[in-house]
């Protein structure tokens, strides 16, 4: 075939009129007979491959799905089809066909409108209201203790219709905790002191409670939940004895939540009981507080009956502090600023707080409904500060405040179009770029309309990107679209890698997160995720890797200079977090540059497609290269394999706990189409100077700024935003170009909106 002349190809790119009289675009004719040549044998008919079928897709024309046309152009691009028990296509047929349809897809998106889509109602996520609480109280509570773990959806957790609203018990043992921290009692001034006796422990394990003491006859613990109602220095009093034998004394171990811990030594006996302080600096918020006997002894066999077992006792614990002294907090001195009754500095404080827990304007019936509602919920005598706290307790368990709502006016039907209001617009701000609620400052440029123009909602995102709060996009963000959230729980085998430390897993992380908002705090180019020559390094980490300089526990900016580069695919996070606990594997991490980097995910592997063997099996004696040239002599796996191993292999220069090997690793890779990649450094210009890379960044930004899945619809949005992407642009040049989207300022009512409007007004007090 002779490619065909571009006057031709722009001919086929001019507008048809069908029947209807709707301007409509075929399919251009000069790739339709290659591709019915080449690829119409397992992509039309009954039996379709992969669920694409060209035929349909063909016939449609420009009123076809957009995401078929990008399938398309993905496979014939990166070389994976035709398979390769198909008639190949030669190089100059497949550079005419990728040309044609590039340019014909760019051209149709091009035309196609921006869809706005809709957002479910959605509750706040965990990490989003545990910020949510801490900005508007100043109380830091471990929500994760409450609520179960959030549903991920399309790679992050902050997606309408997957967070359920469902937990109102939990939300109100949230609401009491907050409130017992951010409204102190006057007769909690000071420096509260709680005794706990024996009968007000919970004892488990091998205890009995006797009389004025919990008797551990065996291997026990004593605990309570305690709420420290603010972050300071706590005595912890214990008194106790032992009934000894052996060689050590009675000893109990004082437990703090999960990290402050204390051995607690008591030679004494019953008769004189002993008593031992220790002081920690406890945060804020309720933690378990316990004590295990530890050293349980037991030698029936030991000729004196006195050294034959060893018990021990405890009969009370007594919790002090703050030692600092307790005193109101920054949030109570605001919600009960000025004179009057305690139900008039109620009020009039509510007006002042109740818009800002719930994003909105609060109508002065509302704010008297929720007076009154605090009042039934008090004893009627109740102080102001009793009062404060049922009605943040209500506040807090209000739909208003847990979930995001756009409630669209009964006058809408579906399918229409609307703007969103600015309160509206200023919580989806807010809780993209901050993952926590409005401030001040945008609620009252919402108040006053302004951010509905362009001008100011640029303006209001350079601030907010600007403050330390935008810290959550590297935090939330890229640790979820890059995969590395959970990166604490994949501690590798400790038998394979045992001077790995699992401190190590935390450091790697971290220096991805300070690396994602380095590039974005500084206005660095987006392919400084790629290329970088330097990253974020503490001494630990830096030793692991086997990199000079570098010292102490804190991160700091490091020049790398060697041939492990820099940039995201070297990584420990990323490298850890894409092999198995055991090895490498090209597998995983040639899926994970496809998916995460490339947005070219391959499809899941066909039934039968069978695993690489597994230690004792036949063909585990050959190696990782040898056994997956194996696996690709079954066409239905090398059609992925081919393309998704080679990225793999490029990445084997580093281990699987992150380290890069010198001297001799075969670290080359075939792409179906022929070129080779040579190591780490060729597999970073290759996805660089590919267009999913922009792809990838614009769809998963998208997606999290939106907090809900893509569609079709949203293509020519992210075909926009991808292709004016420049080699310098940056991170905030997008993130500008998404809040102007009429994805992010509007929204189309959907079939289930009347649902909201059916709802009574009190389901959202």
């Amino acid at each position: 075939m002779t490619s065909t002349p571009w006057f031709l190809l722009l001919f086929s790119l001019l507008p048809l009129s069908d029947d209807e009289g709707r301007s409509r675009n075929p399919f251009p004719k000069a790739i339709i007979e290659p591709l019915q040549n080449h690829c119409f044998r397992c992509h039309s008919g009954e039996k379709l491959k992969g669920g694409l079928d060209l035929s349909e897709i063909i016939e449609s024309g420009s009123d076809g799905d957009p995401a078929d046309w990008q399938t398309l152009l993905n496979v014939l691009r990166s070389g994976e089809m035709p398979p390769a028990d198909e008639p190949e296509l030669s190089p100059a047929i497949r550079h005419d066909l990728v040309s044609f349809l590039d340019t014909w897809n760019r051209h149709q998106l091009a035309l196609l409108p921006e869809s706005p889509g809709s957002v479910p109602p959605r509750r706040l996520s965990r990490t989003e209201l545990k910020r949510t609480l801490k900005d508007l109280t100043g109380v830091e509570i471990d929500v994760d203790r409450h609520l179960p773990a959030d549903a991920s959806s399309s790679g992050f957790d902050n997606q309408g219709g997957h967070l359920s609203p469902g937990f109102i018990e939990q939300l109100f043992r949230i609401g009491e905790e907050v409130a017992h921290a951010a409204v102190i009692s006057p007769e909690d001034e000071g420096t509260p002191k709680n005794i706990f006796a024996s009968e007000n422990l919970e004892a488990t394990g091998g205890t009995r409670n006797v009389g004025d003491h919990i008797y551990f006859f065996s291997r026990g613990s004593a605990s309570t939940e305690f709420p420290f109602p603010a972050r300071g220095t706590y005595r912890f009093t214990v008194r106790g004895w032992g009934k000894q034998a052996g060689p050590d004394p009675v000893a109990f171990r004082l437990t703090v939540g999960s990290e402050l811990k204390k051995s607690l030594i008591f030679p004494e006996s019953r008769n004189e009981p002993g008593e031992r302080i220790v002081e920690f600096r406890v945060p804020q918020g309720l933690r378990s507080v316990s004590l295990t006997f530890s050293n349980d002894y037991f030698q029936p066999d030991d000729p004196d009956p006195a050294q034959r077992d060893r018990n021990g006792a405890i009969q009370h614990l007594i919790i002090e502090g703050p030692l600092e002294g307790l005193k109101p907090t920054p949030f109570q001195k605001f919600a009960l600023k000025g004179g009057g009754s305690p139900r008039q500095k109620l009020k009039r404080g509510m007006a002042r707080w109740l818009p800002r827990f719930w994003r909105q304007p609060v109508s002065k019936d509302r704010l008297q409904q929720m007076v009154d509602l605090s009042l039934v919920a008090s004893a009627p005598d109740s102080s102001a500060e009793e009062l404060l706290r049922s009605a943040l307790i209500a506040a807090i368990v209000s739909p208003r405040f847990i979930l995001r709502t756009e409630a669209d006016s009964a006058s809408l039907k579906s399918g229409d179009v609307r703007e969103l209001d600015n309160y509206e617009l200023a919580t989806r701000l807010s809780y993209f770029l901050w993952g926590t609620c409005p401030d001040d400052a945008l609620l009252d440029l919402a108040k006053k309309g302004k951010l509905s123009q362009r001008n100011t909602l640029i303006q209001i995102t350079r601030r907010m990107l600007a403050d330390p709060r935008s810290k959550v996009l590297a935090r939330d963000f890229a640790t979820q679209w890059l995969r590395i959230r959970d990166l604490q729980e994949r501690t590798p085998d400790r038998k394979i890698f045992p001077g790995f430390r699992a401190v190590l897993l935390q450091d790697m992380q971290k220096e991805t997160v300070l690396f994602f908002d380095h590039i974005l705090r500084e206005d660095r180019p987006i392919r400084e995720l790629l290329d970088a020559d330097y990253s974020f390094l503490n001494g630990r980490l830096a030793r692991h890797y086997d990199l000079p300089g570098q010292r102490g526990e804190s991160h700091q900016k490091v020049q790398i200079n060697t041939p492990r580069g820099g940039g995201l695919i070297s990584h420990g996070s990323v490298l850890l977090a894409s092999s198995t606990r055991q090895r490498t594997s090209p597998v995983l991490r040639g899926k994970w540059v496809l998916e995460v980097l490339l947005d070219d995910a391959p499809p899941p592997a066909p039934p039968g497609a069978g695993n690489l063997p597994a230690p004792g099996e036949s063909g585990s004696d050959l190696s990782l290269r040898e056994q997956l040239e194996v696996h690709r002599r079954n066409p239905e796996c090398a059609t992925c394999h081919s393309r998704m191993d080679a990225i793999g292999f490029a990445m084997e220069r580093f281990d699987a706990v992150g380290r890069f090997r010198a001297g001799i690793v075969d670290d080359r890779g075939e792409l179906p189409d022929g070129t080779l990649i040579d190591g780490p450094q060729d597999l970073r210009q290759l996805v660089e100077k590919e267009t999913g890379f922009r792809r990838s960044l614009t769809t998963h930004l998208m997606t999290y700024a939106l907090g809900r899945s893509l569609d079709s619809g949203d293509i020519p949005a992210i075909s926009r935003l991808s292709r004016n992407l420049k080699p310098e642009s940056t991170l905030q040049d997008l993130i500008e170009a998404i809040v102007l989207l009429d994805a992010f300022r509007k929204r189309e009512i959907p079939s289930w909106s009347f649902l909201i409007c059916l709802l009574p007004v009190s389901s959202f007090s």
